[in-house]
């Protein structure tokens, strides 16, 4: 039964993209199709950067999906809104299709993953109008966590938090008299031993996934627009956070059993246990911030009673 009232959300959903394009005339159609044969390419691209071997961003497939549920769980507003197509969304058609021109004349892919997400923001606009994409932008925002980011960018990041979480899992250590020394991103032991914090432990993959959980987190809790917003902010160092006492439990590890045990099994655990901390702590901070920044809406209305009028004498 829960399927059946599944499919026929999304069949409802889709007839009133149907009836907008319909609405919105061959224009619409038309740039449906250019954006089809702009970014069949790029979209391949995407794909591969998703099920790369270690990669970033293995967590992409699921993304559209996720936005397209948080469509479905608005349906009942999406319907109370009127649909009037506005024309800047053309201007930022066009403007994506600049964009996708310059990109190409410049042999650079990744702005062209950032354009697509804007290119479907302006045929929101175009085909819904103002207050249908308004209630739209959080599952359109929620896309931007499937773009992949450019190598370049990982590299950087992935080297400053690299040496970040390995200098304060050292610092953690200090105060217990170890004699551990760390020299960039390797950590050197007494023993002779060394632990070596690689790209994979640096955790922009965690802080990537956490975010895109953080943004979910948000948008179920009961916290008001800002309360979500802090909630989804404080996301990003709960994934610091919990990934550098990742490297700290593995130091200990490696103290007491050696670098070999650390980095075989419990290093693996390890990376999947980070995600049940960070998913407590975000619980948490939901309660506290669930007293500072609560949702009103989601409190029963007092239903007004209208005082009859009293007619007039005479």
């Amino acid at each position: 039964m829960a399927a059946g009232n599944l499919v026929e959300e999304i069949s409802d959903n889709l007839k009133l993209v149907v009836d907008a394009v319909k609405r919105a005339g061959p224009m619409a159609w038309a740039l449906i199709g250019l954006m089809v044969v702009l970014y069949i390419n790029p979209a391949q691209w995407i794909w591969r950067a998703w099920f790369r071997e270690d990669g970033y961003y293995t967590h992409g497939p699921l993304i559209p999906l996720v936005a397209g549920w948080m469509v479905l769980t608005n349906k009942d507003r999406l319907a109370r809104l009127p649909i009037k197509p506005n024309w800047f969304g053309l201007v930022i058609i066009v403007l994506c299709s600049l964009g996708f021109l310059a990109s190409t004349l410049c042999h650079m892919n990744p702005p062209k993953y950032f354009i697509f997400v804007f290119y479907i923001l302006g045929l929101m606009l175009l085909l819904f109008g103002t207050k249908i994409t308004k209630a739209l932008l959080l599952p359109w925002a929620f896309l931007f966590f499937m773009v992949p980011l450019p190598d370049a960018v990982i590299d950087i990041f992935t080297y400053q938090l690299r040496i970040f979480v390995t200098a304060a899992a050292v610092h953690l250590v200090d105060p217990l008299g170890w004699a551990i020394v760390k020299s960039g991103n390797y950590i050197y032991y007494p023993s002779g031993e060394t632990l070596v914090v690689d790209d994979v432990c640096a955790g922009l993959r965690s802080l990537i996934s956490l975010l895109a959980l953080g943004a979910i987190f948000a948008y179920l809790s009961k916290l008001n627009p800002t309360g979500k917003l802090i909630l989804f902010i404080l996301s990003a160092p709960v994934a610091i956070v919990t990934n550098i006492i990742r490297i700290f439990s593995l130091v200990v590890v490696a103290k007491f059993w050696g670098t070999k045990v650390a980095s075989g099994t419990v290093h693996d655990f390890s990376g999947y246990a980070i995600f049940v901390v960070a998913f407590g702590l975000l619980y948490a901070l939901n309660a506290i911030l669930e007293r500072f920044f609560p949702d009103n809406d989601d409190a029963e209305p007092t239903a007004v009673k209208s005082e009859p009028q009293q007619e007039g004498a005479g």
